[in-house]
């Protein structure tokens, strides 16, 4: 549910809501804070931190959180799905259609009202399947095996 309560744009929040924006992929916190650091030095992690938090509670950015990982921060904030690598943690947006017909299968077996989903599909990357055949590949080169 997102918070009415208005807040106050300042020149930093506007910094870390564009640094959201004008990402090409989904980013940390920390990686916000280096990005906004550039222009705004002095700036704290608390304050872009808190800040990704209050633009994520007024529906401005969207947030993800998985386990243990670090949070990663989406500028978009319609419903969409994720395809999100075990190994680097990568999450990227994908086109599902048909995610939504899980909605009304949900709905239909448990008499939920459902007002929110979310699709996260839960695989390796193109560049971590690279890392680990290379990585077979060097230990059949040392071992003999082929």
């Amino acid at each position: 549910m997102q918070n009415k309560r208005p807040f106050r744009m300042t020149p930093q929040r506007a910094a870390i809501y564009a640094e959201v924006q004008n990402a090409e992929r989904h980013l940390t916190a920390g990686e916000i804070f280096e990005r906004v650091r550039r222009k705004y030095p002095t700036i704290a992690y608390g304050t872009v931190y808190r800040t990704l938090h209050l633009l994520a509670e007024h529906g401005l950015i969207q947030e993800y959180t998985f386990g243990d990982q670090a949070a990663l921060f989406d500028r978009r904030t319609d419903r969409h799905d994720h395809v999100q690598c075990a190994i680097c943690g990568e999450l990227l947006d994908v086109e599902v259609p048909i995610a939504l017909l899980a909605r009304q299968v949900a709905e239909e077996q448990t008499g939920y009202i459902i007002y929110d989903h979310q699709t996260v599909f839960t695989g390796i990357c193109p560049s971590c399947q690279d890392k680990q055949a290379a990585g077979q590949e060097r230990v059949k080169a040392t071992t003999g095996n082929s």
